[in-house]
């Protein structure tokens, strides 16, 4: 499930880092930060520190971060969900009851994840494609390297109102998901939907 973001902050402020990770380790005062040896590999000089205030331990030798979460999540061999549920009890805090509408939610936005994903890679292809010529032309006179164009993937939209809505109903994705995602637009009038990113 996921956690409310309030929730995990209030673990954060309740739990002491420093007497959390004091159990594991003996930790010395140094400033605003403890020092001690590193409860994650073996050393004989302490290079572990740990920042209250800042809420973060970093070890120096072994390059181990994290908060409380991954702490816990490191030392006992926990998953996420887990080291949250160990925290709030140390915490004295009740988990949270994942309500089935917030289930369906972060289904929904799952769902619409994949659909931008799979009109991410056909725009892409398209600029690839014989039809995107003109467009890989552009790119190259304006100097953008291929490396730019992979990171920021960029596409090609055709010129055609219902080539992307005709490509992601032939890959089993319905047209009110496409709606949903703001792919395509569909006119008041009762006409059919198309490309949001066509060419009027």
């Amino acid at each position: 499930m996921a956690f409310p973001p309030q929730f995990l902050d209030e673990i954060r402020n309740r739990v002491s880092l420093v007497e959390l990770i004091g159990r594991k380790t003996k930790l010395v005062r140094k400033g605003r930060e403890h020092s001690g040896l590193c409860p994650f590999h073996n050393e004989k000089t302490p290079s572990f520190t740990v920042n209250e205030e800042k809420g973060f331990y970093h070890c120096f030798g072994c390059g181990a971060h994290g908060d409380q979460v991954e702490f816990v999540k490191q030392t006992e061999g926990v998953t996420f969900p887990e080291a949250i549920e160990r925290l709030a009890a140390l915490a004295g805090m009740q988990m949270p009851v994942e309500r089935p509408e917030e289930r369906q939610r972060q289904n929904q936005a799952a769902t619409l994840h994949e659909v931008m994903e799979k009109a991410a890679e056909w725009f892409a292809g398209q600029l690839n494609s014989q039809a995107g010529s003109h467009a890989r032309s552009y790119i190259q006179q304006r100097e953008l390297s291929n490396q730019a164009v992979s990171h920021f993937r960029l596409g090609y939209a055709p010129n055609s109102r219902t080539a992307l809505k005709e490509a992601l109903l032939a890959r089993g994705i319905s047209e009110a998901l496409m709606l949903e995602a703001g792919l395509l637009i569909k006119p008041d009038d009762g006409r059919d939907s198309y490309d949001a990113f066509a060419i009027a």
